[in-house]
């Protein structure tokens, strides 16, 4: 099957390619800073993360307040695991991880 490019039969597909490849990046660099996170962000989600585990602690009950500082801490595990699997280290590691972990507050 014969592929038919913009620039017609003429078309050198590396060039195309590299061209598809450049936007890709673009494209991702954009969602990127986009869904960026910095610390006052994780702050702020670690803060709200508190404040609902001691709402629910005083009107549902100690274990049931205990679930949502549970859930976060074992959602912080499994990213440091994926973190350092993917090979960060150090200070890094454990940022990103906080990062990931609350960073969801700056939609606040």
């Amino acid at each position: 099957m014969q592929r038919e490019w913009p620039e017609g039969a003429a078309a050198d597909q590396d060039e195309a390619r590299a061209r598809y490849g450049h936007d890709m990046g673009e494209a991702r660099g954009a969602v990127r800073e986009v869904l960026r996170a910095d610390l006052c962000d994780a702050h702020l989600g670690l803060g709200l993360t508190a404040l609902v585990a001691v709402a629910v602690g005083y009107f549902r009950g100690l274990r049931s307040g205990a679930v949502v500082p549970a859930v976060s801490l074992a959602l912080f595990c499994v990213l440091l695991a994926g973190r350092f699997a993917a090979g960060a280290r150090g200070r890094d590691l454990v940022r990103r991880s906080y990062l990931l972990t609350f960073g969801w507050a700056q939609w606040f």
